[in-house]
Parts: C-alpha cells; sequence; structure tokens
C-alpha cells in the first residue's frame, strides 16, 4: 500500500513541476518563438530571438498574460469543449502581440487579440485542419516531421495570418 502511496505522491509532484515549467518557461518561449516568426517574415534573425522575453525586461507581465490566457481558456473548456475552443482561437493572437509590445497590459493584449478574431475563428478553425494530415503524417515518424518541419510550417502559417489581421486591425482604426 505505501508503494502505491509513493507512486501516487511522486506522480502529483511531477505534475506540478510540469505545469511550473510550462507557465514560467514554456509559455515564454512560445512568445519568443512568434517573436523570432515576426522578424524572420522581414529579416535574417538568429534563433537567440526566442530567448527574447526573458531579456526583455517584462518577463513577469509576459508569464502573467500567458498564464491567464492558458487559465482562461482551461476554464472556458469546463462548460464544454466548444467554448474553449472558441475562446483559445479568440486568444491566439495574444502571443504575437506580446511578441511585439512585451509591455502591454494583458486586459488590452486579450481585447486586441479578441478583435482581430473577430470574424476570423472560422476560417482559422479552416486553416488549422489544413494541417491535419500533415499531424497524422508526423505520427509515422515518432514525431519528428513535428519538430522539423509541420511546427515551423504551422508557425510561420499563423505569423502571416497574425500580420494580415493586424493590417486589417489598423485599416479598421481599433489599434494604432
Amino acid at each position: 500500500m505505501s508503494f502505491l502511496a509513493a507512486f501516487a505522491v511522486f506522480g502529483v509532484i511531477l505534475t506540478l513541476i510540469s505545469i511550473g515549467l510550462k507557465i514560467f518557461v514554456g509559455n515564454v518561449f512560445t512568445v519568443g518563438g512568434s517573436r523570432f516568426f515576426i522578424l524572420n517574415r522581414t529579416q535574417k534573425t538568429k534563433i537567440g530571438t526566442i530567448l527574447s522575453p526573458f531579456r526583455s525586461g517584462e518577463y513577469g507581465n509576459v508569464v502573467l498574460t500567458m498564464f491567464l490566457m492558458d487559465l482562461y481558456i482551461f476554464l472556458w473548456s469546463l462548460l464544454l469543449v466548444v467554448p474553449g475552443i472558441i475562446k483559445s482561437y479568440e486568444y491566439l493572437m495574444v502571443p504575437y502581440i506580446l511578441a511585439e509590445n512585451p509591455g502591454m497590459d494583458r486586459r488590452e493584449a486579450f481585447a486586441i487579440s479578441k478583435r482581430m478574431m473577430d470574424g476570423e475563428k472560422w476560417n482559422t478553425f479552416v486553416l488549422s485542419l489544413s494541417f491535419l494530415g500533415w499531424v497524422l503524417l508526423s505520427g509515422c515518424t515518432c514525431g519528428i516531421l513535428t519538430i522539423f518541419f509541420v511546427n515551423p510550417y504551422a508557425q510561420a502559417t499563423y505569423t502571416e495570418l497574425y500580420t494580415y489581421n493586424k493590417i486589417k486591425a489598423y485599416n479598421e482604426g481599433f489599434i494604432r
């Protein structure tokens, strides 16, 4: 019986460590990766750009904003799966917004993302489905294809979507 208790405690500790790494490191790398792809659209960018949120002096704001984004999506997902999916598409632009403006207030980042994705969620969902074949094919390579091709391809595509939405937002006048 004590073996099962020790195994359960080990599982809980491992889960808490994984959640902590996601919050304090993974989300920051997500924003840094978004910055890398944004800059890579127009100039040659070094891979060290991924670490920019750690160096920007706005690490705490990036961690808090991304944590709240994940929390909101999780809480909406508790209602049913569909509201969580809708919110995940609504907040899809937050990492890109933070990549360009790491000091931006979280409420403003969420509001801008919501406005940018207004009327674009369905099209983005269909865009996401276009990667399904690549994800399934990646399963045949034990994820190697995902690391070297599918994820960079998807990130570059979502960066183009962000750029399109940003230009649309400027033209419509709800961001300056």
